[in-house]
């Protein structure tokens, strides 16, 4: 009967603290703030937790995963006096839940005036030009500027980013006319580059061509003197081993030389040997004239 009475009196117990939220259960990703008699206690992670009833109460259970926050459409006045619309995102996250809950009345609401304030500071640094092509710049200035002032909030900002940036619609226009002259530019270069490569190639090949019919010419002239050549050796061999003696020999030798040089080609060659032939000849000569 004790053990009996034992377990109604757990029973009650439980069902005392239920009621009354003497248990706490807190999410995965998430933490609970804990505040007695009105003052803040502790901090709950994840997990089940037994809080004293009447005294303990649960003030506040915060998000810790990473949170996205749109800043609506603002317009900013560029450093060259232009009027543009930027719509930007930032992506933050809580690191320290009691600052981010007892530091600052209202975090997303000072987290999107901070980021619009710093927008529009850097922004108006920036011409139209540089605020369309340095995205990342203004991304990493924002980041910095607001991570530095949210940091007493606890709060990391992650990353900022700008979704669009609308220039005014005479500028859109003014700036589509340029990007059509400037493609119509690289066009013509791209156009002129390709002619002057092409003649450049052009007179390539026909510098070559020239090179090729010369060279071709020449060993064509060179393989006849050569076939003559080799022509007139074989048919002096023919003629020794026929036994005709030196003299005639030496007459048929320069008649040939002779034949040869009535030929194509402007140049021959006439042996070491034969220039004593050239010379027995010429002395020939003046004794027969002189007889």
């Amino acid at each position: 009967m004790g053990f009996a009475l034992l377990t109604v009196v757990f029973f009650i117990v439980v069902a005392f603290l239920l009621f009354f939220g003497a248990f706490v259960i807190v999410q995965q990703s998430h933490c609970a703030l804990i505040t007695r008699l009105g003052s803040y206690s502790q901090t709950l992670k994840p997990g089940l937790h037994v809080i004293v009833p009447f005294i303990d109460r649960v003030d506040r259970v915060v998000d810790l995963r990473e949170q996205v926050l749109p800043l609506a459409s603002q317009s900013v006045i560029t450093k060259d006096n232009v009027n543009i619309r930027v719509d930007a995102v930032v992506y933050y996250q809580i690191v320290d839940p009691y600052s981010a809950i007892y530091e600052i009345s209202n975090l997303l609401f000072a987290i999107e005036q901070l980021a619009l304030t710093s927008l529009r500071n850097i922004v108006g640094e920036l011409a139209l030009d540089e605020t369309l092509t340095s995205r990342d710049m203004i991304n990493t200035k924002l980041q910095q500027v607001i991570d530095s002032a949210a940091s007493k909030w606890g709060v990391k900002t992650n990353r900022l980013e700008l979704k669009d940036i609308d220039p005014p619609a005479e500028i859109q226009r003014a700036m589509n006319l340029q990007m059509e002259a400037e493609r119509s530019r690289r066009a013509t270069i791209l156009q002129a580059e390709g002619e002057r490569e092409s003649a450049i190639l052009k007179a390539e090949g026909d510098k070559q061509s020239v090179i090729k019919r010369a060279e071709g010419h020449a060993q064509k002239l060179k393989l006849e003197v050569e076939a003559q050549a080799a022509t007139t050796r074989i048919y002096i061999e023919e003629l020794k081993a026929a036994g005709i003696n030196k003299d005639i020999l030496q007459v048929i030798y320069m008649d040939t030389l002779q034949k040869l040089a009535q030929g194509p080609a402007n140049k021959i060659f006439i042996p070491v040997e034969s220039m004593s032939a050239l010379g027995g000849l010429a002395a020939a000569g003046e004794a027969f004239n002189k007889n």
